[in-house]
């Protein structure tokens, strides 16, 4: 599902617009990157946890040009499903 159906899927549950649907969507998804860019964890309680780590410096090799190459550190995002989101999914 990508999320123009994920807006025609809501649109037709809850008997709103999908523009107004799509705009509600936005500003959930936009307010979520918000919080991680600022280094905190957004908790929806049964469903989980989106926080972000560190990923160390580390050495790679790039086997184009033959050569290792230093990639510097970067934040990862990483996500832990609720245990009723993972109990839901395995029913």
């Amino acid at each position: 599902m990508n999320k123009q159906e994920l807006v025609k899927e809501l649109s037709q549950s809850l008997d709103m617009p999908q523009k107004d649907i799509r705009d509600v969507l936005n500003a959930f998804m936009e307010e979520i990157v918000l919080v991680m860019e600022e280094g905190e964890r957004y908790n929806q309680t049964g469903f989980g946890t989106f926080k972000t780590e560190i990923a160390n410096e580390r050495i790679s090799y790039n086997p184009s040009l033959r050569k290792k190459m230093k990639l510097p550190p970067k934040r990862k995002v990483k996500f832990r499903p609720s245990a009723k989101f993972k109990e839901k999914i395995n029913e």
